[in-house]
């Protein structure tokens, strides 16, 4: 029965409000972190797509991986007159949060140590219009429906051989750890780490989301790049 005499704010809540207000379990313990794509990685990646002539997935890609995007903002995207990435808040907002207008936040890329200016690049590339994003994402858009057109970056890298490839030796990695590589350069990849207040700024979230779900991921491989890092650091002030 959806028919009633009393007026509409006292409805219970249904759908994404109804999630939001009841919330989510927290992770299990020892439950696997989703995995970060590391520098290398999204390096092999970006140059593979070059090297094949893929010049929508490939700024698809950059813009996503160099910047720490959710891909549904691809549809969100604009470049301020300073030259500057601008992302909407509208990609992950319900239509409770909606009627509370919410900013516009700034993105700034971390490159991939060792190719310096390449985020700079893939923006000029963006704003420029000489390379568009791939025509599955851009029809998405135009519906304005924001989740398909993260569910169209997914397919068309899902079905990228190189992609592939990593995945295959990499479990764990998904389209969305892109995203999560972001956070990792942000942390681990140079001589100082931004502030977990200023990376969850960039990437638009709160410090105690991007606690939980960026903060914690580590593997063996970071731990003994982190410990040498610092005992060299050490060692070169002795």
């Amino acid at each position: 029965m959806t028919r009633c005499g009393v007026d509409a704010c006292w409805k219970p809540f249904e759908g994404e409000e109804l999630r939001e207000l009841i919330g989510a379990a927290h992770r299990a313990a020892g439950e696997e972190l989703r995995r970060p794509i590391k520098p290398e990685q999204l390096a092999g990646l970006l140059d593979d797509l070059e090297a094949n002539a893929q010049p929508e997935l490939h700024l698809a890609v950059g813009l996503v991986g160099l910047f720490g995007l959710r891909p549904a903002e691809l549809a969100v995207l604009r470049v301020d007159d300073g030259g500057h990435l601008r992302v909407g808040a509208d990609v992950k907002r319900n239509r409770w949060a909606m009627k509370r207008p919410k900013a516009e936040r700034l993105a700034l890329p971390l490159d991939i140590p060792g190719r310096d200016g390449e985020g700079a690049r893939i923006l000029q590339l963006f704003d420029s219009k000489l390379v568009k994003l791939p025509p599955r994402i851009l029809t998405t858009i135009e519906r304005a429906d924001f989740k398909p057109v993260g569910e169209a970056f997914r397919k068309l890298l899902e079905r990228y051989p190189y992609w592939q490839q990593l995945v295959a030796t990499n479990p764990g990695l998904t389209p969305y750890s892109l995203r999560h590589g972001y956070a990792w350069r942000g942390h681990k990849s140079y001589d100082r780490s931004l502030s977990v207040r200023d990376l969850a700024a960039l990437m638009g979230h709160t410090p105690a989301v991007h606690l939980q779900n960026y903060g914690k991921w580590t593997d063996e491989q970071g731990l003994h790049e982190a410990v040498a890092s610092l005992t060299d650091r050490v060692r070169a002030l002795a």
